[in-house]
């Protein structure tokens, strides 16, 4: 009986040898846990043998395990090489990542830093837009990796930070206190944007009356967004990760009403999976670890 050795398959087992877990390769390959368990099995299948063990509470590799794990380095070695070679590049491979305007500022410095020290050959083109518009040129091909913001995570995203969303304007002026509100928002399909409309048109309970608002800047622009608030022309809303020095966060003692929260996420798809994207999702799962609030 003929066997061909399905190459997403062993990719994701040395997904797993890399990350030592179910978890950590499924972040690695952009796939939910289950789908990277199913995997396996039917690598298991293939090869006939048991290729995982359980010990203690963690699964680990069996000898056959470690052993088709090295092979499958030197054959994805070779298959990225050839792919490379035929359809351009360099040797590390290239990557197509999209992400919000307000994270590129926070998260490209150290994600680059890391692509530098650790994998310096991946090539990376940075498309920034709104999630939603991400989210479509994901589906459509357009992008191997993306960090999007969604209030409703998928079940196979990877779930970098869960955020509040918070109101900020200028600590140099009394643009907060004016009414109606004047705000600088992100375009309409932002999960920010419906967040902080929802908040403003639910925030009226027992008899209270929602604050009056009026939109006076919206754009797709993170720094267009702090430039109207620095400026106190309106007050702003964003994740609270992404807010820069200089502005002031504002809060139910100031009259602004719970914004709730949003996921930051890392998604990508099984037809972009390479070695590339492989590597670029683990700089930046590293990036977000090292950024994450401690308190």
């Amino acid at each position: 009986m003929k066997v061909n050795l399905d190459i997403d398959l062993l990719r994701t087992l040395v997904a797993f040898a890399d990350a030592g877990s179910f978890k950590g390769a499924a972040q690695l390959v952009l796939r939910s846990q289950p789908a990277v368990s199913m995997q396996m099995r039917r690598l298991e299948e293939l090869v006939g043998h048991p290729l995982f063990t359980k010990r203690g509470r963690d699964m680990v590799f069996t000898d056959k395990g470690e052993q088709l794990a090295q092979q499958a380095r030197q054959i994805l070695a070779l298959h990225d090489k050839v792919v490379s070679t035929w359809r351009g590049g360099d040797a590390g491979g290239r990557v197509v990542l999209g992400l919000p305007d307000d994270y590129a500022a926070l998260l490209l410095p150290d994600i680059f830093a890391e692509l530098t020290r650790s994998w310096p050959n991946v090539s990376v083109e940075v498309v920034v837009n709104t999630s939603p518009v991400l989210i479509e040129q994901l589906d459509n091909g357009q992008l191997d990796l993306a960090i999007l913001a969604t209030q409703a995570p998928k079940r196979s995203d990877v779930i970098l930070r869960k955020e509040p969303v918070v109101w900020t304007g200028s600590p140099d002026h009394d643009t907060h206190l004016q009414r109606p509100i004047k705000l600088a928002v992100f375009s309409d399909e932002s999960p920010v944007y419906r967040a902080t409309i929802a908040a403003l048109r639910d925030s009226a309970r027992e008899g209270e009356v929602a604050p009056d608002f009026r939109i006076g800047v919206k754009s797709k622009s993170w720094t267009v967004l702090v430039a109207a608030a620095r400026a106190g022309f309106a007050v702003t809303t964003m994740a609270r990760c992404v807010v820069p020095p200089g502005l002031r966060i504002l809060g139910p003692e100031d009259g602004f009403p719970n914004l709730g929260d949003i996921h930051i996420v890392m998604r990508g798809t099984p037809d972009t999976q390479s070695i590339a994207t492989s590597k670029l999702a683990e700089r930046i799962l590293e990036a977000f670890r090292r950024n994450s609030p401690t308190g």
